[in-house]
Parts: C-alpha cells; sequence; structure tokens
C-alpha cells in the first residue's frame, strides 16, 4: 500500500553566468515517468514533495518553463522534447537536497502555444442536403509529433537509401504546372496540416526551395539527391529537404513506426464540439501535432479518430489557429428547435430512422418530401455517390429509431415506452397485449458526467434505461429522467451527455425478421412491416394517448413545427408506422462475347470474327424485388465507349432497356443483350482488347447510407480480324 508520507526534496539553484534564465518550475519523476511532484523556482529554490516510500530510489528532476494555475503539467517526454534541463539523482530522507550551479543559458526561450479545434460531423441528408453538426462527449488527446529532422538523423542508412529511391520517383511522376484550384483542408499556404490529398502536395511544394518556380525546384531537389553517394551526405540532403518528405509523408509507410508521440493534454470537448489545450514549447520549433479522439458511446469510450502519424499530422502547427476534425464515427449532437401545437405539454414525438426523417400520413395525405419516410415505408433519397437520388428504396440492416419527448416526461404516469414490429397484416394493432407483435429488445443506455470539486477530473457514467419488465408488459424501456444520478458527495454537477434527438431510442436489426435469401434460406423474407411506439406508466400499464394524458405529434416539412398524430397514425394507442424491408443482395452474371453462339477465345486470346459477323454481348443484372440499379461500360484500350456504354447515373433493374448513345441494351429471358457489328467495336484499330464491368448496386439503406449490397462483374475480351489459313 502507498506511503502517505512525504519530504521536501529541496532544488537550488545557482547560475554560473550573468544571463537571465526564463521563469523555472522544478518537476520530480519516479523510473516509470510518473510524475511526483513539481513546485515553482522562487528565488533560486524550489521543495518538491516527494513520498518518503521511494528513499533510495532514482528519480528524474527536470526544471522546465512554469506553469500557471489551471494549465496541463507536462509529461517528461514533453519536458524532453522542449529543451527542459534533467537532473537524475539519487532520492535520501536523510539529505533530500539537490544544489545545482549551471549557466542560464542551458534553458531555451519556452513559448506559450494556444491549441484550438472543433469536432464536427458532416453528413448527407437523405434528401441530398450537407449537414454538419457538432461533436460532444468527447476527449480529444493532444501530442507532439517527432520533427522530421531527429527522425531522418536517426533513420537506419537502408531506410535513407530507400527513401531517397521513393522521392526520386515521385519527383519524376509529380505533374508540373500546379493545378490552379487545390482542394480545401488545412495544407492551403504553408505545412500545417495532414498531407493526404495530391493537390495538398502541390500547393506545398515551393516551400522546397523558397523563391523558385516549382518545376525548377523539383529538378533541383532530384539532381542533389541523384548526385549523393555518401549516406552521410545524402542524410544531410534529405534533412534539407525535409519539408518535401513532410509532402510525401502519407504514402511513405515504412517512415511512420520511426516518429514518436508524446500526448501532453487531453482536452474535453464542449456542446459546440470545441476544444482547447495550453503548452510550451521551444521558441526555435514550431510544433508539430496529432489528434486522436475518444467519445462516450454505450456506456463506453470509443475511438471515433485516430489517423496514421503520416496522414494525420498537423506540421508546423500555427499557435491559436482553429484545427477542424472530421469524424464519421461519432456521434453528433443536436437539439432542434421546433415549436409544438398550443395545448400540448406532454408528447412523443417519432423522430426519425437515423437521418431519415418520419413523414407519417398528414391530414389529407399529401406526398413525403425527398428524403423522408414514406407513409409505404419506403424512400427516395440521395445516395451521396455517383449513383446520385435513388428511389423506391427499401430499408436493411440494424435500424436506428430515435424519438424525442417532453422535458416534463418521465412522470408516474409516463415513465416507459415500447418499440415492437410485425409484418403488415389487415388487423389492426389492438393494444399493449396484441400478440402479434414482437417488441424490440437492445439494450440502450443514456451517458451522463459527473463534475468533482476539489480539481478532480469529471467521470463519465452510462444509465440503463432497459429493456425491463414492468407489471404486465416486458421489453419496456425508461424514458431519460429530467436529470442523471447525482450519488452526492464531492460532485457538484451531474448533467446528461446528449439530447434525444442525438440518442438511438430503439435499435432493430432487420436481417432476424427478414434475413436475406440464401443457400440457406429459400424463403424471399422482404416486404412491409409495420413498427409501432407505446407508452406505459410506471406500473407497466399501457396509457392511452388523449388530451388528459399525452400526445403523439409528428414533424412537419419546414422543420421548425409539428402537428397532432392523426387517426390514420395510431391505433390500440400506439404511433404505428410501416417499414419496408428488404435485405436481399444482388447479382452480375457477365458472360464473354460471343459470335455465332461461340463465346471460347482460341488459343492466342482473340475472338475472331470475318464480314457478316456479329458480336452479341449479354450481362444480368437483377435483384429479387427490383430494388437495384446497375450500370455497364466496355472500354477499348483506354478509352471508354459511350456507344457500348449505359448512359450515366444508372439503369433501374427492372428496365426492359438499358440506353447508351446509340442502340440500346434490350432484356430478354432477364438478360440485356445487343449484337454489334465488329467494326462497331475495334473502330479503325482492326484488332483490339476491350475490358466490360457490371456493377449492379442495392438501393437498400439502413437511414445512414446505402447497405452496399452490390454485385460486380469485369471480363477482357479481344476481337481480332480472322485471316485465310494460307495467311496465318
Amino acid at each position: 500500500m502507498k506511503s502517505e508520507k512525504s519530504v521536501r526534496l529541496q532544488v537550488k539553484i545557482q547560475f554560473t553566468d550573468p544571463g537571465e534564465a526564463p521563469p523555472l518550475q522544478a518537476y520530480a519523476f519516479n523510473a516509470h515517468g510518473e510524475l511526483l511532484g513539481s513546485a515553482a523556482v522562487e528565488k533560486g529554490a524550489a521543495a518538491v514533495e516527494v513520498p518518503t516510500e521511494l528513499n533510495g530510489q532514482m528519480l528524474e528532476v527536470y526544471l522546465g518553463p512554469q506553469i500557471e494555475k489551471g494549465q496541463s503539467l507536462p509529461t517528461a517526454a514533453a519536458l524532453k522534447r522542449m529543451g527542459a534541463y534533467a537532473l537524475p539523482t539519487r532520492f535520501l530522507v536523510e539529505k533530500p537536497a539537490i544544489d545545482l550551479r549551471i549557466p542560464s543559458y542551458v534553458f531555451p526561450r519556452w513559448c506559450f502555444c494556444v491549441v484550438r479545434g472543433r469536432l464536427v460531423k458532416r453528413f448527407v441528408l437523405p434528401n441530398g442536403s450537407v449537414k454538419t453538426l457538432p461533436v460532444c462527449n468527447a476527449r480529444v488527446h493532444v501530442c507532439e509529433v517527432d520533427r522530421i529532422r531527429l527522425v531522418l538523423e536517426l533513420l537506419p542508412e537502408r531506410e535513407v537509401l530507400k527513401l531517397r529511391d521513393d522521392l526520386l520517383d515521385k519527383l519524376r511522376v509529380a505533374p508540373w504546372p500546379r493545378p490552379p484550384i487545390p482542394e480545401p483542408g488545412p495544407l492551403l499556404g504553408q505545412l500545417t496540416g495532414p498531407f493526404n490529398t495530391r493537390s495538398a502536395m502541390l500547393a506545398a511544394a515551393p516551400a522546397v526551395a523558397s523563391g523558385a518556380g516549382q518545376p525548377q525546384a523539383m529538378e533541383f531537389a532530384a539532381s542533389a539527391l541523384a548526385s549523393t553517394r555518401s549516406v552521410a551526405q545524402l542524410r544531410a540532403r534529405l534533412i534539407d529537404l525535409s519539408s518535401l518528405i513532410l509532402i510525401h509523408l502519407c504514402d511513405l509507410v515504412y517512415l511512420w513506426g520511426y516518429f514518436q508521440v508524446n500526448c501532453f493534454t487531453v482536452a474535453e470537448a464542449d456542446s459546440e464540439g470545441r476544444f482547447s489545450a495550453l503548452f510550451f514549447h521551444d521558441c526555435k520549433d514550431q510544433p508539430d501535432l496529432y489528434f486522436w479522439v475518444e467519445q462516450f458511446q454505450d456506456g463506453a469510450w470509443q475511438t471515433v479518430y485516430r489517423p496514421s502519424i503520416g496522414c494525420g499530422t498537423y506540421w508546423n502547427y500555427a499557435c491559436g489557429s482553429e484545427v477542424v476534425l472530421y469524424l464519421p464515427r461519432a456521434v453528433a449532437c443536436e437539439e432542434p428547435p421546433y415549436g409544438i401545437p398550443p395545448g400540448v405539454t406532454l408528447f412523443v414525438l417519432p423522430w426519425a430512422i437515423a437521418n431519415a426523417p418520419i413523414w407519417g400520413i398528414p391530414p389529407g395525405a399529401p406526398a413525403a418530401p425527398t428524403g423522408w419516410v414514406r407513409p409505404d415505408g419506403m424512400l427516395d433519397y440521395d445516395s451521396d455517390s455517383s449513383l446520385g437520388m435513388l428511389y423506391n428504396a427499401p430499408f436493411g440492416g440494424t435500424l436506428n429509431f430515435i424519438h424525442d419527448d417532453s422535458y416534463f416526461i418521465p412522470t408516474d404516469g409516463i415513465k416507459y415506452y415500447r418499440y415492437a414490429y410485425r409484418r403488415l397484416n389487415a388487423t389492426s394493432n389492438t393494444g399493449a397485449a396484441d400478440p402479434s407483435w414482437t417488441p424490440i429488445v437492445t439494450p440502450q443506455w443514456r451517458g451522463y458526467r459527473l463534475e468533482y470539486s476539489g480539481g478532480r477530473l469529471p467521470t463519465y457514467e452510462s444509465y440503463p434505461v432497459g429493456p425491463s419488465t414492468q407489471g404486465p408488459n416486458t421489453s419496456l424501456f425508461e424514458f431519460k429522467p429530467q436529470q442523471p444520478p447525482n450519488p452526492g458527495g464531492t460532485v457538484v454537477a451531474s448533467e446528461w451527455l446528449s439530447g434525444n434527438v442525438s440518442e438511438v431510442a430503439a435499435s432493430w436489426n432487420t436481417l432476424l425478421a427478414a434475413p436475406p435469401l440464401s443457400a440457406d434460406n429459400a424463403t424471399d423474407d422482404a416486404g412491409v412491416f409495420e413498427v409501432k411506439i407505446e407508452v406505459f406508466d410506471k406500473d407497466g400499464n399501457q396509457v392511452m394517448p388523449g388530451a388528459g394524458t399525452f400526445r403523439f405529434l409528428a414533424r412537419n416539412a419546414d422543420g421548425t413545427t409539428t402537428r397532432l398524430a392523426t387517426a390514420a397514425e395510431e391505433a390500440g394507442g400506439a404511433y404505428v408506422l410501416r417499414v419496408h424491408v428488404d435485405n436481399n443482395g444482388t447479382t452480375a452474371e457477365l458472360p464473354q462475347p460471343s459470335i455465332g453462339g461461340i463465346a471460347a477465345s482460341d488459343d492466342c486470346g482473340f475472338l475472331r470474327y470475318e464480314s457478316g459477323d456479329l458480336v452479341h454481348v449479354q450481362y444480368r443484372a437483377s435483384h429479387p424485388n427490383n430494388h437495384a440499379v446497375f450500370r455497364f461500360g466496355i472500354t477499348r484500350g483506354s478509352h471508354g465507349m459511350p456507344s457500348a456504354s449505359t448512359l450515366a447515373p444508372y439503369v433501374e433493374v427492372a428496365a426492359a432497356s438499358a440506353p447508351t448513345t446509340t442502340t440500346p441494351y434490350t432484356k430478354t429471358a432477364g438478360s440485356y443483350q445487343r449484337d454489334f457489328t465488329p467494326t462497331e467495336l475495334v473502330g479503325a484499330c482492326v484488332n483490339a482488347a476491350f475490358a466490360a464491368s457490371l456493377g449492379v448496386y442495392g438501393k437498400a439503406t439502413n437511414g445512414y447510407g446505402r447497405l452496399g449490397l452490390d454485385a460486380p462483374g469485369l471480363i477482357a475480351f479481344a476481337l481480332a480480324q480472322r485471316q485465310a489459313d494460307s495467311e496465318i
């Protein structure tokens, strides 16, 4: 058990020159690099508390920059990197003192750096619009990376030679001049961010030879590398060209392992996704920073952003500038403002399936806007790809249902909810006891944060909301309380991490109810399902919606108002919506072209043709329920052939023909077919090689994006003019 006794280690400093040292602080670390204590140096002395149990052991004492109250204390690695004065010493309880006589110039000039950043998630909504939201409930690990110069100085000789060869290869293939419009990103202007785009590399290249034109700079760099024979001289040349190496570091994977990363602090993101950190660095060196991010999800910390060192480091970070980190794997935080109908206090509002808003059946039954879940359970959505808009798309995979509810819920009268599903039938829901429904039982948690007094760091906890059994009903989930648990004691504040529309209310794995067709499943289980939402009191009794209890609400297309649920949306006291589910895969069949019914090529790999022949091209693109689209293309050499390729962006697999810029492919017996004259394919080439590709793309979505239930087809073939036997 660790001893609570300690003594003060006295550190006395006497400067041997008339110079002036910066404000100093003494830091003591044990042999494992753990900070034991620190104290500011005042009037040439500091006293650091050290446990007596370390008597006789070696410590590492550093003299580094003086840290103000509230700032994170640096690690031993950080102090080394910033040039702090290190002094290994044996700690003796009977003589806890260190006397130093050192010149003041051993201390570098330290600069104070403010790191600012923002965490965001950017995604394309089903209607095609782009939405950017902050990421909160996250902690950012702020780290410093070895300077490239230090890595090059220690690089083994074999890697030095390999690096020289790789740079020469890249300089030969770099396309100059630079394109006039580079992609956006942190790279523009100077080396201040991750190098992960080609245009970013081109934008940063002038740093190689300041003031010289880009082609001349590259030629100079290539000449300098190619003309160097000595490894020592080559290493020096590479150090001179370190900015060029940084440009290409994203590709130089073998170098990544030589970089050391020191994470000097952990910063918490606020409700707007913003974070900040403070640290000291040697003023002669601009810091190189690396970030990785965790978010509290489902009751545990999950890593949602951790790029490679080569591609994710912000080289020569400009202190005070904002770093924007895009986190596709994080959960965005959203508290949308909207109005509720007059007279409504308690309500439950079915919000969305993932990012797809629920339209329901409004008065007059108007058509759902693009990107909203339609009354028939399907979706028209933007696939955020070259396919563009997809129509009549089903759902599949795991579906996350999201709802919102009144601030005044839960109460004893309204405490639990339940989601359940069944295959669509003609019988209306009769209530909570209706046996035709299957509850959705995936466990759910709500995260919360505890703040403490006395300088203790906050902790993150999770609150399970279900499923549970209450009275006569099972599989119930608790509406999130107004306030999270507060254990008292040193806890000064307790707060939820997310609002309702950033949390999953129910998660339905549709593969259990509607598995795809396979060798083990000959039944097509795809089709329309109903999903219902019910409300219960504290004893597990169903609460029927009404003016005296609560109301089900639905969203209006304007995004700022809501309406009362209609009679067509409620049955048996539940809100009921339809979801069309189809997890089936697609099929792509692409046989070799044929002439006269013969598809096999000769021993030389050619399909021989002669005057009057027709080249027959066919392919099959299908889906059991036609919930897919396809593209087919033929390329001669390296040139596409629009006359033999389907028009962009796609063709529905249910279509009777597939158009091209000339004659379409027509569907016969389930396959698209077309006959070409040899000249239509070979053109002026006489003999030619081709590639044919077929892509069949499933439309199914989980509300976040297309599931990718796709099938590819790719073949190569060659056509050659048949010659008389005497000519062969």
